[in-house]
């Protein structure tokens, strides 16, 4: 194909795909590891401000080793939060390096308060957890880190494709969002840190855009848990401000306490039970639903911790708020959160070479079980979960770059994916990318469709799918922003299927995943994880059994 926008060629043994946290991470701790590693971080906008660990809450999941032990909160989070659909031995691995990976943060750089005596400064949220905050120019103290280790990294540069050769990773290609250049990376190993699919509707999260999901499906990688992409939290109705822990304190036009209707006890988060709940009230018009209590959201924890980058961030969000919110009503908002891309214990996915780490593989690692990417019903637990995954994946990314040699590049694959990626700027006509994100939008948006589902509803989700699919066979882009929307939406597109597709196999309600016709846990006939993969032209499905009987915390069958 003819490179009219140039091509660039890069190699490195590394290639980090992401800038926000867990790719941070990821290279920082390859340097760690081996200095002389040549570590490239190539992100679509800007690393250090990209991503989600910046927009967030800014609270970190903390575990008093002192006083716990792992598998106490390993079997709590089986029954309560996982429903047994978790993965048990890398939960545990999770909670026993808490202590040492906020250490880590603090060494690279990261603000983490402490009290007089040395220890972190945490909250008790719920059983045998806590939160600490860290103030969000944490992605940009790790990126100072990164750079002063002799991390290069490339910014304004989205990774469309990735290359394989006989069966493993060869690299990735991707175009320049600033003039169009083609580039071409070979690399020894690949890492996809390009977080989850939040399909634009929650304004905090939309920067998860889903194309590392894509990507790594267009390349054969499986995925794992796709249906588990469906959180929602519950916002004020005028200026869409999340109000954390606001469960608690429903109330529908009678002055009815509905929380006592779907909550018999405490709980760490928010449960679909209570969106479920919302639209059961909804439906019976006996809203709308409000709060007596408000509840302190990322602001209201300002006053706790000395986070000024966090406080700044937070009392606009109050301030742009409380000029449309009069009342407390509120609705659920899709956040998404999904985190699909098949991993091991050290991340790395079913294609050889190629890691994924953090929010594009959280539900992929089966770690958290029966609940979408993080928060995951625990509060703190997206920021290290990244951490974690970065930090797990290092050293067999090493050991690959160190053992391997670059694979020759695959002409064909790099000029089919040149072909395909400018594609939407050759077209005379068409629709717009936001026209094919509107009719997603259209089918994850209604609550009664995402999380409190049933069989026709899924059917009417995946018709506005299967249209948008269509549409955006048509995109048209007139400059190199409009580019990287059209491959968004594509992404969104992907997704948006195999979500609702997995969704109507799972025939049960377990943990986070409701489905209105089918209310009770199945575990004779669902232990399962659901597993999608490209086959030729067709999204496959298959299942896997979990392995329930090598772990300590077993269900009842």
């Amino acid at each position: 194909m003819d490179m009219k926008y140039g091509h660039e060629k890069l190699q490195a043994d590394i290639l980090v795909v992401g800038g926000g946290i867990a790719g941070l991470t990821a290279a920082v701790s390859l340097k760690e590891i081996d200095p002389d590693l040549d570590v490239l971080i190539v992100e679509k906008q800007t690393a250090g401000y990209s991503g989600k660990a910046n927009k967030g809450g800014g609270v970190l999941q903390y575990f008093d080793l002192s006083a716990i032990k792992p598998e106490d909160f390993v079997a709590y989070h089986a029954q309560a939060i996982g429903c047994f659909l978790g993965d048990q031995e890398l939960m545990a691995k999770y909670v026993s390096m808490n202590n040492r990976m906020l250490d880590k943060l603090v060494e690279w750089g990261a603000r983490l308060p402490k009290r007089p005596d040395g220890t972190y400064a945490v909250i008790p949220t719920g059983p045998m957890t806590a939160i600490i905050g860290v103030d969000l120019d944490i992605t940009l103290k790790i990126r100072q880190t990164a750079e002063k280790m002799g991390v290069k990294i490339i910014d304004k540069v989205a990774v469309s494709d990735l290359l394989t050769a006989g069966g493993k990773i060869a690299g990735a290609t991707g175009f320049s969002i600033i003039n169009g250049t083609f580039y071409s990376i070979r690399a020894k190993a690949v890492i996809l840190a390009t977080g989850s699919q939040n399909y634009r509707v929650g304004p905090m999260w939309s920067s998860g855009r889903g194309d590392g999901i894509a990507a790594a499906y267009r390349a054969g990688a499986e995925m794992r848990n796709a249906e588990f992409g469906n959180f929602a939290q519950l916002v004020k109705v005028k200026s869409h401000q999340e109000v954390v822990y606001g469960e608690n304190y429903m109330y529908n036009k009678n002055g009815e306490h509905i929380t006592k209707r779907f909550r018999t006890g405490p709980e760490p988060d928010i449960s679909s039970t209570a969106i479920a709940e919302w639209y059961k009230q909804m439906s019976a018009d006996l809203g709308p639903i409000t709060l007596k209590q408000e509840q302190a959201s990322g602001g209201g924890l300002s006053g706790l911790w000395d986070r000024p980058y966090g406080q700044t961030f937070w009392r606009l969000n109050e301030e742009s708020a409380a000029r449309v919110d009069q009342d407390m009503e509120v609705c659920p908002m899709l956040i998404g959160e999904q985190s699909p891309v098949k991993v091991g214990h050290d991340m790395q996915t079913t294609i050889p070479g190629l890691y994924a780490i953090g929010d594009v593989s959280y539900c992929g690692s089966a770690a958290p079980g029966a609940v979408p990417a993080p928060p995951g019903r625990n509060r703190g637990s997206g920021i290290l979960n990244a951490v974690f995954a970065g930090i797990s994946c290092a050293q067999s990314a090493a050991d690959t770059a160190k053992s391997g040699a670059l694979a020759p590049v695959d002409e064909k694959q790099v000029n089919d994916s040149a072909e395909r990626v400018y594609a939407p700027l050759q077209r005379a006509s068409g629709c717009s990318a936001k026209d094919v994100i509107r009719l997603v939008q259209k089918a994850v948006g209604p609550m009664e469709q995402m999380v409190y589902m049933s069989a026709h509803r899924i059917a009417t989700a995946l018709r506005y799918v299967e249209k948008a699919k269509e549409l955006s066979q048509t995109m048209k882009a007139d400059d190199f922003h409009e580019l990287l929307s059209c491959h968004e939406a594509e992404a969104m597109v992907l997704s948006a299927e195999m979500q609702f597709r997995a969704a109507q196999l799972r025939k049960e309600s377990r943990g986070w995943f409701l489905r209105e016709d089918y209310p009770e846990t199945d575990n004779k006939n669902w232990l399962k994880w659901i597993i999608v993969k490209k086959q030729g032209d067709e999204m496959t499905f298959a299942t896997e059994d979990v392995p329930y009987e090598k772990w300590p915390v077993k269900p009842q069958r």
